[in-house]
């Protein structure tokens, strides 16, 4: 439908397969979609998914740069199995004012970009949204709607919002603040009525959505080497819900039944990244990071609402397992090497250490790649 998107164009590299035609999800050399890492400016995206897996949650006007690794992942990655998608932002352009426009079938996009101090500051700051609830409202309810009064409504779109500022308060500091937000809400209503006897209604509701942010001072320490601070926060939220609501005027009383179901994950993390070029056949990268995570496994509410003459009886109970909490350390060591004009080696080594419920659990994880030109 005419709209740019990154993994759709990943999709069309060797050892890459989509999961059906239209699909977004990748499967690379046999691994599911969810063994992919999928950084946004360095914080993971668990859902990068629009409309039921049709489009991806990356504007491509609000991208600098894409990168895919599909194996000898090197050491400073780790956490997945199958392949790495690092997606870096547009840092904004810090000697003038751009911007860019576009109306699609489906959505419409905007970018802007440009200094805040000329030659200190800049921004970036990107928004998409479709409009298939404006278009399809209207022929929604013409279609629910008869001449019993019965009627209903019909709504879902998505959006993104992609924000980055970049600060240059010195020679050797710079410092970086990146958002991500968006979400996908879907709603569906209908009333049905039998004149003077009863009057139900229902409704139902689908929502999920991403929110990432990142903020990252690179400094340089000598000529030879440099380092990266960084601090993010990433969070996915997935709910659903249905309601019906009767009235039975013959009756007079009322009733309402409903159901909620919520699950999502929330992760704080902070790392730090060294870079060193000792000569110009080494290239060293050292680091560490640690994350916290938040799981919510899934949490069912049910509601149950009787009124009539007599009075009121009420159902309202949880169903559902308490949030699980979990932390994660890593470090890694890894050298970039050169041999003679034709052989190009990456050696690492990755320890990992996975804390939960009192328990722990290491991996150490040896990396070795070679390209002979």
């Amino acid at each position: 439908l005419g709209e740019v998107d990154v993994l759709k164009a990943l999709q069309l590299l060797p050892g890459v397969q989509s999961g059906g035609e239209g699909q977004n999800g990748l499967y690379v050399r046999g691994g599911s979609p969810d063994q992919n890492l999928i950084l946004l400016d360095g914080v993971p995206v668990y859902n990068a998914s629009h409309l039921f897996g049709f489009f991806s949650v990356f504007n491509a006007d609000a991208i600098k740069n894409v990168t895919l690794i599909k194996g000898g992942f090197p050491a400073r990655y780790g956490g997945r199995l199958s392949s790495i998608i690092d997606i870096s932002m547009k840092e904004g352009n810090m000697k003038s004012y751009h911007g860019a426009a576009s109306i699609g079938l489906i959505s419409s996009k905007l970018m802007l970009e440009g200094p805040i101090v000329k030659d200190k500051a800049s921004f970036a700051v990107s928004g998409r949204r479709t409009y298939i609830d404006f278009l399809a409202q209207p022929l929604i309810k013409n279609a629910l709607a008869n001449d019993d009064g019965d009627s209903g409504s019909f709504g879902y779109y998505f959006y993104d919002l992609n924000a980055k500022l970049n600060w240059k308060f010195s020679e050797k500091d710079r410092i970086y603040l990146s958002y991500y937000g968006g979400k996908d809400p879907f709603t569906f209503k209908y009333k049905s009525v039998d004149r003077d006897i009863f009057e139900s209604e229902l409704e139902t509701s689908l929502k999920w959505g991403n929110q990432t942010g990142a903020l990252r001072w690179n400094h340089v320490w000598t000529p030879r080497l440099f380092s990266n601070t960084t601090v993010t926060y990433s969070s996915y939220d997935f709910s659903t819900g249905i309601g019906v609501n009767i009235v039975d005027f013959q009756e007079e009383n009322s009733s309402r039944i409903a159901t909620s179901y919520g699950s999502g994950i929330d992760d704080i993390s902070a790392k730090i990244d060294f870079d060193y070029l000792p000569s110009p056949n080494h290239y060293i990268k050292f680091g560490a990071s640690g994350i916290h995570h938040t799981f919510k496994p899934g949490l069912t509410e049910l509601e149950f609402l009787v009124e009539s003459q007599q009075g009121e009886f009420v159902i309202d109970t949880s169903l559902g397992q308490e949030n699980i909490i979990s932390n994660e350390y890593a470090a890694y060591l890894e050298d970039d090497m050169k041999i003679g004009n034709y052989l190009k080696l990456n050696l690492g080594l990755h320890y990992s250490l996975y804390h939960l419920d009192e328990k722990e659990y290491q991996s150490l994880q040896p990396r070795l790649s070679a390209n002979l030109r």
